[in-house]
This record gives structure tokens, C-alpha cells and sequence, in this order.
């Protein structure tokens, strides 16, 4: 085991000088487990930060990270968020991130490259992924990112993906249509399914929004938000759809990605618009 660890390390170092890293990370158990049941694993994340060709300055700190199941990065990423936070990772940054098996990914090691886009690091600094798996988050944006380019038979459309408690913000929601997802189960109409992203575009042409819970299930679709308006303070130029959708992020902890007619993709968070896509 030790020389797989040795060959990783290696290896990181090797690709990180080649590429011009901004930094390498490495994480490992912090403590032995005892309770192999918890969702969660103590680890020990390393960050060898380049301060000049060549040259790293280290930094060391313990903090958790949710049992990664079926070889999936998804709690690495969100690992990398809070290195995003604590200032340790930069819009930009090139990151070799290196894992040994101790933190359950199934594998002896893992070893990947990852750009900090300006999305990514959006979503860090905004804490959009605090209730929000992340995952779920990135599936959304990239829908909703096609919607605004494609459109639909031609024309440009608008809708909203509404992500949140369902329950409260069902308070605020009725429902235009017969629930086009109503009696699948929840596998088939999760947003992470890559089958269901072309039914997701087809129905995006009817009016009203999608609505989610944290874990990416969708609920609805063609629904209308029933809110009173007047308690969010948006610019001029604003319609009907990103003025209920911010207050209903006010109302409630939902966040929301509306896709405007006008191509744009907006993220609403706590009544206001924190994030511009394109």
C-alpha cells in the first residue's frame, strides 16, 4: 500500500510540474475510524500552494468530508469549496488533488486535475452548495445553460429550477398543469439522470417553473409561484418570473436558476441575484 501511496505522490508532483499547477492537495484520514457507520470521515487536507516556479509553501488543516460512495468526487469537490473559502484556492487556479483510500472512495488512490472556473468558484464563495448537493447544483446550471443557448424548436425560452425544501416551498407554488412527473420514481426523475435531460428541455417550454428538492428530485414541473412581490428591491428591467423567483429564495431557502428569454441565466439567493451565467 505504501508504494501505491509513494507512486501517487509522485505522480501529482510530476503532473503538477508539467501542467504549472497554482497547487496540489492532498487529503487522508485524520483518525483511524471507529464508527464506520458515520456519514462523515475526519480528514487531514494538505495544500502545497506555488508561491514561484517550482516552489510551494504548505498548509495543513483537519476537517470532514462526506464518505465518498461509487468512486464519485462529488464530496472532493465540496471539499475544494471550503479551500475556495478559507482564501487557499483561487478563481483560476489549476489543482492537482490527490486521495488515498482511507476516505472510502473504493479505490487505492485517486488522482485528478481540476480548473477553478468562474462557476465553480461562484458557487463557493456564494455558499450555494451549503444545502444544495453539489452535484444537483452543477447538473441544473448545465441545463440551464443549454436551454439559453438552444432554446427550443427554434425559438428562445424561458423557465426556473426552483432547489429547496419542498414542503415550504410548496406554500408558495400551484400548479398550472397536470404534474408531468407525477408517478415516476425518484431515480427516473432525478436531475442528475443524463436520460432525463432532454424530457427536462422538452417541458421547459411550458410556462411556470420546475421545482426540486436538495438531493435533486424534481417535484413538478409547470408550476406558478403565488408570491407577493413587493418584498424584494430587484433593478429595473426585471420580469414577473425573476421578481417572484428572488422573493420566493426570501421567503424560503430555496436558490434559484432562471433562464430568461433574452438568453440570460441568473442564480437568485435570500432575495437577491448573487450569480450572472452568461
Amino acid at each position: 500500500m505504501r508504494i501505491i501511496e509513494e507512486s501517487i505522490g509522485f505522480a501529482a508532483t510530476k503532473i503538477a510540474k508539467e501542467i504549472d499547477a497554482d497547487c496540489i492537495i492532498a487529503i487522508e484520514e485524520a483518525v483511524k475510524e471507529v464508527f464506520q457507520s458515520l456519514p462523515h470521515v475526519d480528514v487531514k487536507v494538505s495544500v502545497f500552494k506555488k508561491i514561484r516556479p517550482s516552489v510551494y509553501s504548505k498548509i495543513e488543516y483537519l476537517t470532514k468530508i462526506r464518505k465518498v460512495t461509487g468512486g464519485s468526487i462529488v464530496p472532493i469537490k465540496e471539499l475544494l469549496m471550503e479551500g475556495i473559502n478559507k482564501s487557499y484556492i483561487k478563481k483560476g487556479d489549476k489543482v492537482v488533488c490527490v486521495a488515498d483510500e482511507s476516505i472510502g472512495s473504493g479505490y487505492k488512490g485517486m488522482l485528478f486535475v481540476f480548473d477553478v472556473d468562474k462557476i465553480f468558484f461562484d458557487i463557493s464563495i456564494n455558499n450555494l452548495a451549503e444545502n444544495v448537493n453539489q452535484d444537483v447544483l452543477e447538473a441544473v446550471i448545465d441545463i440551464a445553460l443549454e436551454i439559453s443557448r438552444e432554446g427550443r424548436e427554434g425559438r428562445k425560452i424561458g423557465t426556473a429550477f426552483v432547489i429547496g425544501n419542498v414542503l415550504e416551498i410548496s406554500k408558495f407554488i400551484k400548479q398550472l398543469i397536470i404534474n408531468p412527473f407525477a408517478g415516476y420514481s425518484e431515480d427516473i426523475r432525478n436531475i442528475t439522470n443524463p436520460h432525463l435531460r432532454e424530457t427536462i428541455k422538452e417541458f421547459s417550454q411550458l410556462d411556470g417553473v420546475f421545482v426540486l428538492d436538495n438531493d435533486g428530485k424534481i417535484y413538478t414541473g409547470g408550476a406558478y409561484i403565488d408570491i407577493n412581490a413587493d418584498t424584494v428591491n430587484l433593478p429595473p428591467g426585471f420580469g414577473t418570473r425573476h421578481l417572484c423567483c428572488a422573493a420566493l429564495t426570501k421567503q424560503t431557502n430555496a436558490v434559484v436558476i432562471v433562464v430568461s428569454q433574452s438568453g440570460a441565466v441568473r442564480v437568485f439567493k435570500e432575495g437577491n441575484q448573487i450569480m450572472r451565467l452568461i
